[in-house]
């Protein structure tokens, strides 16, 4: 109880801070994001109200085995993991990021040349992008006007929201993720970009670790291997960014 107070008073605060970066730079281009994952966070402080409300992990069946406990509760949480998505065509462009070339340029080089010409590209390409660097500097903005230059959607999540507290269901999400990507971009035969935010909390190095965050890990590099995809006709381009570059795990 006392963790679902916290994360809602810490929605409320972000939610907030959001709320001042549009109102001091009304004609950033980064605003449409900002009321996207506002409305994502109010969503989400909805769903733990209401959970706190009807009180659901207490009244989980304490006789009931581990397995029964953790279906009751991920259906009462079904729709949650859901909220935390943005899916849209973003309406960013090229010109409207300023001041990183070189990292434009490798996204051209890595995702916008082969999703054209693919032709051009016989031994394959990257499927997956990093970006780094310190909060503000136009990582989530660079990863929109990609998909817009695409003429794709663009899927936005935190990768903290993909964790849980369920030994198990960490792994589970990222391959739920994944699974509703490619489902997106077979249905709508356009591609898409997927952008995962804070790719640290997801692929962070852990000096404890109990399992949970290596197959979680391993996960990952199975879905952006692309094993799953492979033979369909589809486009999906992974892109993770992390004000913490130093801190994912290595081989």
């Amino acid at each position: 109880q006392g963790a679902r107070g916290m994360a809602i008073t810490n929605y409320q605060k972000a939610t907030e801070t959001l709320l001042k970066l549009m109102r001091l730079y009304p004609d950033s281009q980064l605003n449409k994001i900002y009321t996207e994952r506002m409305k994502s966070y109010q969503n989400r402080i909805k769903s733990l109200q209401s959970t706190s409300l009807t009180d659901v992990e207490p009244v989980v069946d304490s006789a009931a085995s581990p397995e029964e406990q953790r279906a009751t509760l991920a259906n009462n949480t079904k729709n949650s993991f859901e909220d935390m998505l943005m899916k849209e065509k973003p309406d960013v462009r090229w010109a409207d990021v300023v001041g990183v070339d070189d990292a434009k340029n490798a996204l051209r080089e890595s995702i916008v040349y082969p999703s054209k010409r693919s032709d051009l590209f016989p031994l394959g390409w990257p499927r997956g992008i990093l970006l780094y660097g310190p909060p503000g500097c136009g990582k989530t903005i660079l990863a929109a006007a990609t998909a817009n230059e695409l003429d794709g959607y663009f899927i936005n999540v935190d990768g903290s929201s993909m964790m849980s507290k369920w030994l198990g269901e960490a792994e589970k999400n990222v391959s739920k993720l994944f699974k509703m990507a490619r489902s997106y971009a077979e249905r709508e035969g356009k591609p898409v970009i997927l952008f995962i935010d804070e790719l640290d909390s997801l692929l962070g190095e852990r000096t404890n670790e109990i399992g949970g965050e290596v197959r979680s890990r391993n996960q990952f590099l199975t879905e952006i291997d692309g094993i799953n995809g492979k033979g369909k006709d589809m486009q999906l381009y992974v892109i993770g960014a992390t004000n913490k570059p130093w801190s994912l795990d290595h081989p």
